[in-house]
């Protein structure tokens, strides 16, 4: 999302206690052909990474893992943000203005914050599996396959509700000028603060400390069972092999952990930075090339995500190589006790108690 659904700090206030608020008319074209390449290029990427690993997943459905159905709804959210969210600002952008009745007005810009939320809650929920499955793999076992679904159902439940603020913030208004324009209403002076931070909070903040104290104490399991020796290994499984592939875990776990959280924090901050600093600072320079520009990165994460997770799931890096290069997949394929060590699903919990 840019300015144009969340930034109201370049906008100019009437005074009335529901502010309505208005745009210049002066746009800078060199600026808009550079937000429209930059949109146009997460959108490809977005939708053809994400594309990509859901159909590696579906070429074998029939024998997944739990943790490639979490994979399987990331890349739904992803793909929710590149249609409902990067799409449609990509068209608001190329025509300048919003295109359409009050409606879809309401509905873009709600499904725009849905895709948000969704893909960092679907995270969230897959490191609460992963935590679950490593650190309390008897409470998996126990819950069985309901220990999967039942995350997956609550982040998008939470995604479907928070994002209902939107339907009553946005809609077709008349602009001074006489155009009309998809724009916010806010109650000033303290709405568009409040409004900002919230979503910062829920969409970056806490998934961020929820997914770095999870990696933390997943680490720390892994750490502790090593420390253990063959016996103690995350199940018992007693063999030199298991601690052998247990060994290698704790170095491809930790680095997952950075990869993870670094990646996450690295694609949503300079976004939300901005964000926060144009509605709290009334001398932000929202009008920078470089300000602009920022505010167009929220979607990076949805680019990134599908590769991070295959990179580290030697399973669907292997259908993938089985897509382009069906020779080198013979090679390289991993093991799937190994995968799931790595990537951690409930079926962690049932491996490793078998």
């Amino acid at each position: 999302m840019d300015d144009k659904m969340f930034n109201t700090s370049s906008l100019q206030p009437e005074a009335t206690p529901n502010t309505s608020f208005s745009v210049s008319d002066d746009r800078d074209d060199t600026l808009a052909q550079g937000e429209i390449a930059i949109l146009a290029s997460i959108f490809l990427l977005a939708t053809l990474s994400n594309g990509l690993v859901l159909g590696a997943l579906l070429r074998h459905s029939h024998r997944a893992l739990p943790m490639h159905r979490f994979i399987h709804h990331l890349c739904l959210a992803d793909l929710t943000v590149a249609l409902f969210q990067v799409l449609p600002q990509l068209i608001w952008d190329i025509t300048d203005r919003f295109q359409g009745p009050d409606v879809l007005c309401r509905a873009v810009t709600y499904l725009q914050v849905v895709g948000m939320f969704a893909s960092s809650y679907v995270i969230v929920a897959m490191t609460y599996d992963r935590y679950r499955a490593i650190c309390r793999p008897m409470l998996a076992f126990r819950k069985g396959p309901a220990c999967w679904y039942r995350p997956v159902v609550v982040a998008w439940t939470a995604s479907f509700l928070l994002s209902l603020p939107q339907l009553f913030i946005f809609s077709k208004r008349r602009l001074p000028s006489g155009a009309h324009e998809c724009w916010a209403q806010f109650i000033q002076p303290w709405g568009p603060q409040a409004y900002v931070t919230w979503v910062t909070l829920m969409v970056f903040v806490l998934p961020t400390c929820f997914i770095a104290a999870c990696q933390g104490m997943i680490f720390h399991e892994v750490h502790r069972s090593l420390r253990l020796g063959p016996e103690g290994a995350l199940g018992g499984r007693g063999s030199r092999q298991g601690a052998s592939l247990i060994s290698g875990a704790v170095t491809k776990t930790l680095r997952m952990t950075l990869v993870i959280v670094l990646t996450y924090v690295i694609c949503w901050a300079p976004f939300f930075l901005v964000q926060l600093w144009s509605v709290w600072d009334p001398r932000a320079p929202v009008k920078s090339t470089a300000f602009t520009l920022l505010m167009l990165l929220a979607s990076l994460n949805s680019c990134t995500n599908p590769w991070v997770y295959a990179a580290f799931s030697s399973s669907i890096s292997g259908e993938l190589c089985r897509i382009f290069c069906p020779r080198l997949a013979r090679q390289r394929f991993g093991s799937l006790y190994e995968d799931s060590i790595m990537t951690a699903s409930c079926s962690v919990g049932r491996d490793t108690l078998s």
